[in-house]
């Protein structure tokens, strides 16, 4: 197993540190190359965001920078002491007004939030949100946010990995189909004036070979596929052979999106062009939040995209986006389909089809229609069925159960197992036919199959 590498970011610009960078054996300050090489200077007598000099503070307190209104946290700053203002480094040489390489038809000036009606509300270089201050200009309305004027991509690039001929960038809002990734494009990609090429800025620097946790070979990028049918690897959706993807050498019919194969959760980061590939790269790289974790048994059948019975569309594992479970009604992690508002939570996601239970001799099914008559009620706690969850039921008895009183609160728990919780020792017990425990929170008794038992020290 391997573990997922921590992301550091530079103490003193705050970029993200992935490969070399420096680092302090006793403390936890590390520093990227560029920023060790010219290091900011610790006083700067006369900036051009602000009318006081500023004075470099190494205390890594959460702040808000002056200039772009962002938070931060764990980095160094610049700090104006005649008036309490602190400023992100890379802010601190930012004027309120600039020339810009992608519009060098007017100035910028900086704007707050207040005045954003005068944009069109995202940035024309990497079309994200424009935040709490940005620079605009008001004759051509053009507006770009701080990270892109502080970190401006090149107008013109000759990057052979991702064409043979030179890229320029075109600064405007357009439409077109990137040939590096197959995904739509809206605004600014670099295209070739010698070719029908576009590609989103983004999709530039694309690892060449990389290894990935959902196949057991190294995957490499390609410029486009042999003609054919082809289905992603990841999200086992179309794969539209015209454009760019990653493909196996080994397996000839394996292929995955662009954007599938550099997710976070699916590639370790490292690119390994020029690497040799030894017997430990053949195993896929192992993703985990955590040093040690338990896993429930069905939880490690279940796959990033699944097709349940419940609905027609594929479900994806999705951890940014939240909508009531089809099943049970609340929001947590959830595998969503792409095509409609369906979504599962993962704990219904493994729920078991069928099962039994003492209280019926019968096998129980999972029942996925709603309850659109509002008039069954569990045989086990005698308590109406909500008309929108799912639940059990006894075809040879007609009769109902809430999930919960089937399974109990603590099915997932190991029977025998004790666990410490404060001043508590919980040791989870399988009850037996005919038993009603007494609950020690809301004093009701409930035929579940497992409980909680307080082992009194």
């Amino acid at each position: 197993m391997l573990e997922w590498p921590e992301v550091k970011r530079c103490k003193l610009c705050g970029e993200k540190l992935f490969y070399m960078f420096y680092h302090c054996s006793i403390c936890d300050f590390v520093v990227d190359t560029a920023c060790a090489k010219n290091p900011p200077p610790n006083v700067i007598e006369f900036p051009k965001a602000h009318e006081h000099s500023l004075v470099i503070a190494k205390d890594l307190s959460d702040f808000k920078c002056g200039f772009c209104g962002e938070e931060d946290h764990l980095r160094y700053r610049y700090r104006c002491y005649l008036c309490i203002l602190e400023f992100e480094i890379r802010c601190s040489m930012l004027s309120l007004e600039i020339d810009y390489p992608y519009h060098p038809k007017h100035p910028l000036k900086f704007l707050t939030k207040e005045e954003q009606h005068f944009s069109h509300g995202k940035c024309r270089i990497c079309g994200k949100e424009l935040r709490w201050k940005f620079y605009h200009c008001s004759i051509c309305k053009f507006s770009v946010d701080v990270d892109c004027v502080r970190d401006p991509s090149p107008l013109a690039i000759l990057f052979p990995k991702a064409h043979e001929h030179q890229l320029s960038v075109t600064p405007r809002k357009i439409s077109f189909d990137c040939d590096a990734c197959g995904m739509a494009g809206h605004r600014s990609p670099y295209s070739c004036q010698q070719c029908d090429f576009m590609i989103h800025q983004s999709c530039i620097d694309l690892p060449e070979i990389i290894n990935v946790n959902r196949h057991e070979h190294r995957l490499s990028r390609c410029l486009h596929l042999s003609p054919g049918s082809w289905i992603c690897g990841f999200c086992h959706k179309k794969v539209d052979w015209s454009y760019g993807a990653y493909s196996c050498s080994i397996c000839p019919n394996y292929a995955i999106h662009s954007k599938c194969a550099i997710r976070d959760d699916v590639w370790d980061k490292l690119e390994l062009k020029g690497i040799p590939e030894e017997p430990q790269d053949m195993e896929p790289f192992k993703y985990t939040d955590f040093q040690y974790f338990s896993i429930d048994v069905k939880c490690t059948t279940i796959s990033e995209s699944i097709i349940h019975e419940s609905h027609p569309c594929t479900l994806y594992y999705n951890i940014g986006k939240f909508i009531e479970c089809a099943s049970c009604n609340s929001s947590k992690y959830q595998f969503l389909s792409d095509d409609c508002s369906f979504g599962l939570d993962t704990r219904c996601v493994a729920l078991p089809k069928a099962t039994q239970h003492w209280y019926d001799e019968h096998l129980l099914f999972l029942c996925y229609e709603k309850n659109k008559r509002g008039e069954c009620w569990c045989d086990i706690c005698e308590e109406q069925i909500g008309t929108m969850i799912w639940f059990y039921t006894c075809d040879s008895c007609c009769v109902t159960f809430h999930i919960e009183c089937v399974l109990g609160d603590f099915s997932r728990f190991m029977p025998g197992r004790i666990v410490k919780f404060e001043e508590w020792r919980i040791k989870t017990m399988q009850t037996s036919p005919g038993f009603l425990p007494r609950c020690y929170v809301c004093h009701t008794r409930r035929a579940v199959p497992f409980v909680l038992n307080n082992l009194i020290t």
